[in-house]
C-alpha cells in the first residue's frame, strides 16, 4: 500500500479525524467533572541489612543478591493478605470506635442488608480477636463471611487496600517507601504508620517462630557433633594407647644430630690420614741420627691425657651423644694434648730444618692413635645410627594407625566446635531479639491532594480516538480493493491503461453542451471538473486516433461503469474533428445509448440485402443522426436475448467490413461480461475491445474471472479506461 495514498486518504478525512477527537475529549472532560480528589501519604522505614544478624545454618556472609532478595521478600510480605489485612482491620476498628471515622456511610449504604445485618459490638469482637490473633477472616463461616461484606462496604477489604498501598525500594538505598493513596488525608497517614507497626509485629512472628526451629536445628547438630567427638576419641584410646608420634620424632633428632657427627669425623679421619701419610714421608727422608733426647716425663703425661680424652668421647657416644658436659670435657682434654706437645718439644714450633727423627715418630704415633680413636667414634656413631633407625621402623605401623585415629580426631572436635560456636550465636541473637527495622520517615497528613489526571484524561482520550480512527481508516484502507487510483489499477487489475476519466456530475448538462464547452458556470470546482473531462477525452481519442483500428466494442465487468457516456463523448469529440461515427447499441440488456440519443430501435428488425447500396439505404432510412451530421446512431429495442439468439443473418454486423469504407469509426456497447456473454460473442465481430471500469467499485472473483477474458483476446484487446476517478487522484501515479 502506497503510503503517500495512505496520507492523501487521511488528509481527505482530516475532518472525520479532528472530530474524532474532539468528541473524545469532550466526552472525557463531561465524564471527570466530579472527579474525586486523593491525598497521598508517605512513610520511610530503614532495614539494616547491612548488618548481617540473621540465625543461618550455613554461617556464609549476606551477598548483594541476597540483600535484594530480602527486600523483595520484605516487599511481598508488606502487600500480602497477612499483613494487609491487619491494616484493615485496624481501619474498620477505628471508625466503628471513633467519633470521627474516616469514611462516612451514606444513607442508602446504611440502609443496605450487609449493613442492617452486622451488629456493631459483635463485629468490633471479631475485628479485635482476628487482629490479636493475626488470622485471616474466611468465606466458610457466615459470621466471618458477614464481616468481609462490610469491610467491602467500607472500602477496607483486602483488593481496596492492595490498590490503594504502594511499597517498593528506594534504588541503591537501604530504605523501604510506603505509599497510600485514599480520599481522606487522615486515613492515609494512619495506614503507612499503622501498616509499618502491624509489619514488625508479624515479622517478629515469624521471625521468632524461625529461629526457634533455627536454634532446635542447631541444638541436635551439636550434641550430634558432640556424640561423634567422644566415639572417635574413645577410638584412639583404645587402639593408639600412648602416641607414639613423639617418640619417634624424638629419635630422629637424635639420628640427624649422630648423623652429623659422624660426618664430622669422617671428614677429621680423612684430615688425621693425610698428616700420617705426611709424616711418614718425612720419616724416610731423614737420615738416622746417634743421639735423641726425649723427656720419658712429658710422654707419660701426654699418654695419659689421650687416654682421658678417648675414654671420655666413648662415655659421651654409649649415653646417646646427648651429655653436652661429656663432649665439651673431651674437647677441653683435646686442647691440654695440643699443649703438652708443644711444651715437649722445648717450648717452641722448630723449623723443618732442625726437627729431629725422634720428633718425626712422636708424630707418627700421635696421628696413629688419633686415627685409632676416631674410626672407634665413627664405629660406635654408626651402630648407634642404626639402633635408632630400627626403633623408629619398628613403631611406624603403630603411628600409621594413631596419625589417621588422630585426623579423625582433630576434624570431629573442629566441627563440634563450629556446631556449638553457631548454636551459641543463635542464642545470643534470639535472647538479644534485635530488630534492624527502624522508621525514619513518619507519614503525615497531606495538605494538598494529588495533582488532578483530568487534563491528563481528556489529552489522553483525545490523542486515543484520533489515533483508534486513524488505525480504523488504514485498515480499512488496506482491505479496500477498489481500484480509485491508476497505481491501484495497475495492481488490482493489471491491464493495459490508456485513459483515466475524471468524475463529473452531468446533471443538468447534455454531452454535446460539455464537450463543445457551451456550459457557462462561475463554480470554479465545477469547472475545473469540465476542463478535466475534455482533456481525458482528448488524450483517449489521441489513442483511437494512434491505434490503426476503426470498429471497436466497450465492455465492462459490472454495469453502471460509464460506457455509455464514455461512447457518447468521444463520439462527439471526434466530430469536432469532422470524424464521422457510427454507434450501434447492442446493450440489449440495458439500452441506454438509445434512450438517451433518442434513436431509433431497429437494430433488431434491420434486414439488409446482399447489396452495398441497400446497406446504406438501410442507415439513412433507420439511423438517427446527430452533431451536424457526423454522428449515426441505430438503437435498439433491448431485452432478454444475446446478439446470436435476435439477430438475423443479414444483421448489419454482418457488414462492419463494408461501413468501415463509410465511417471513420464505428463504437459497439456490449452488456456486462460478470452477467451476460453478449460482448463475448460481439467481440468476434470488432478489431478492438476497450474496458471500462469505475474508480468507485471493489474488485471480485467473478471480475478477475472477466479480467481474464480481457487477457485472452490478446492483441484485438486494446486497453482499459478507468473512469470516475476524483480529480485529485488523476495524476496519482
Amino acid at each position: 500500500m502506497d503510503l503517500v495514498y495512505v496520507f492523501r486518504v487521511l488528509y481527505e478525512r482530516k475532518f472525520i479525524l479532528i472530530a474524532s477527537a474532539i468528541i473524545a475529549a469532550a466526552a472525557a472532560y463531561f465524564f471527570t467533572r466530579n472527579e474525586k480528589k486523593f491525598y497521598r501519604s508517605t512513610a520511610q522505614l530503614s532495614t539494616g541489612y547491612t548488618i548481617n544478624d540473621d540465625i543461618q545454618v550455613g554461617g556464609k556472609e549476606t551477598s548483594l543478591y541476597e540483600a535484594d532478595t530480602k527486600f523483595n521478600n520484605d516487599i511481598i510480605t508488606f502487600t500480602s493478605p497477612s499483613v494487609t489485612t491487619l491494616l484493615s482491620y485496624q481501619l474498620i476498628l477505628h471508625d466503628l470506635q471513633s467519633k470521627h471515622p474516616f469514611t462516612e456511610l451514606s444513607e442508602a449504604q446504611k440502609k443496605s442488608p450487609v449493613y442492617t445485618g452486622v451488629n456493631k459490638d459483635s463485629a468490633i469482637q471479631i475485628f479485635k480477636d482476628k487482629l490479636e490473633t493475626m488470622t485471616l477472616l474466611t468465606s466458610y463461616r457466615p459470621d466471618e463471611k458477614k464481616m468481609i461484606e462490610f469491610l467491602k462496604l467500607y472500602g477496607y477489604d483486602y483488593k481496596f487496600v492492595q490498590r490503594s498501598l504502594s511499597v517498593y525500594r528506594l534504588q541503591r538505598t537501604d530504605y523501604i517507601q510506603i505509599d497510600y493513596i485514599s480520599q481522606n488525608p487522615e486515613l492515609s497517614s494512619f495506614a503507612v504508620n499503622t501498616i509499618f507497626s502491624e509489619f514488625i509485629r508479624y515479622y517478629k512472628y515469624v521471625r521468632s517462630t524461625k529461629s526457634n526451629e533455627a536454634i532446635d536445628t542447631l541444638r541436635s547438630l551439636m550434641e550430634k557433633k558432640r556424640q561423634e567427638l567422644s566415639i572417635k576419641t574413645g577410638t584412639y584410646i583404645n587402639e593408639a594407647g600412648v602416641d607414639p608420634t613423639i617418640e619417634s620424632t624424638s629419635k630422629l633428632e637424635v639420628i640427624a644430630n649422630l648423623e652429623n657427627m659422624l660426618a664430622d669425623e669422617k671428614k677429621r679421619l680423612t684430615t688425621l690420614n693425610a698428616n700420617l701419610e705426611k709424616v711418614m714421608r718425612r720419616i724416610n727422608d731423614l737420615k738416622p741420627e746417634s743421639n735423641t733426647s726425649i723427656s720419658t716425663g712429658d710422654n707419660m703425661e701426654l699418654l695419659t691425657l689421650r687416654k682421658q680424652r678417648d675414654d671420655t668421647y666413648a662415655e659421651y657416644v654409649r649415653t646417646g651423644s646427648t651429655n653436652q658436659a661429656l663432649y665439651q670435657q673431651y674437647l677441653d682434654l683435646k686442647s691440654k694434648i695440643q699443649k703438652a706437645a708443644l711444651q715437649g718439644s722445648g717450648g717452641g714450633i722448630r723449623l723443618p730444618t732442625g726437627t729431629t727423627r725422634l720428633d718425626l715418630m712422636d708424630q707418627k704415633a700421635d696421628a696413629e692413635i688419633d686415627i685409632q680413636t676416631s674410626q672407634k667414634n665413627i664405629s660406635e656413631i654408626e651402630k648407634r645410627i642404626a639402633s635408632l633407625k630400627g626403633g623408629v621402623r619398628s613403631s611406624a605401623s603403630q603411628s600409621a594407625t594413631a596419625e589417621s585415629l588422630t585426623k579423625e580426631v582433630e576434624q570431629a572436635n573442629k566441627e563440634y566446635l563450629e556446631a556449638k560456636q553457631k548454636y551459641n550465636d543463635a542464642i545470643d541473637i534470639n535472647s538479644s531479639s534485635v530488630n534492624n527495622f527502624r522508621q525514619i520517615l513518619f507519614g503525615q497528613p497531606a495538605l494538598d491532594p494529588e495533582p488532578s489526571k483530568r487534563k491528563l484524561i481528556v489529552g489522553m482520550a483525545g490523542i486515543a480516538a484520533l489515533l483508534t480512527v486513524t488505525l480504523v481508516i488504514i485498515i480499512l484502507t488496506y482491505l479496500d480493493s477498489s481500484i480509485k487510483t491508476p497505481r491501484q489499477f495497475n495492481k488490482e487489475v493489471n491491464l493495459k491503461l490508456i485513459s483515466t476519466i475524471n468524475f463529473m456530475n452531468l446533471q443538468g448538462y447534455t454531452m454535446q453542451d460539455i464537450i463543445t464547452n457551451k456550459i457557462h458556470t462561475r463554480n470554479k470546482s465545477h469547472k475545473a471538473d469540465h476542463n478535466a473531462f475534455r482533456a481525458s477525452l482528448r488524450k483517449l481519442r489521441f489513442e483511437i486516433e494512434q491505434s490503426n483500428k476503426q470498429v471497436f466494442l466497450f465492455a465492462s465487468t459490472k454495469k453502471a461503469q460509464g460506457k455509455t457516456t464514455i461512447i457518447q463523448a468521444l463520439s462527439f469529440s471526434l466530430a469536432l474533428s469532422k470524424k464521422k461515427i457510427l454507434i450501434i447499441d447492442t446493450n440489449f440488456c440495458n439500452n441506454d445509448l438509445t434512450m438517451q440519443l433518442q434513436a431509433n430501435p431497429v437494430l433488431e428488425r434491420t434486414n439488409v440485402q446482399n447489396e452495398p447500396g441497400a446497406i446504406m439505404d438501410e442507415l439513412e432510412k433507420n439511423a438517427t443522426v446527430s452533431s451536424d451530421g457526423y454522428v449515426y446512431v441505430i438503437g435498439s429495442e433491448g431485452g432478454d436475448y444475446t446478439p446470436e439468439e435476435i439477430l438475423s443473418q443479414q444483421n448489419v454486423l454482418n457488414y462492419l467490413d463494408f461501413l468501415k469504407t463509410k465511417f471513420d469509426y464505428i463504437f459497439l456497447e456490449g452488456p456486462p461480461l460478470n452477467d451476460f456473454s453478449d460482448s463475448k460473442e460481439l467481440s468476434q465481430y470488432v478489431e478492438g475491445v476497450i474496458a471500462v471500469f469505475s474508480a468507485d467499485i471493489s474488485l471480485a472473483q467473478i471480475d478477475k474471472q472477466s479480467i481474464d477474458f480481457f487477457k485472452s483476446l490478446g492483441n484485438k484487446f486494446y486497453g482499459a479506461v478507468l473512469n470516475k476517478v476524483e480529480l485529485k487522484s488523476i495524476n496519482t501515479a
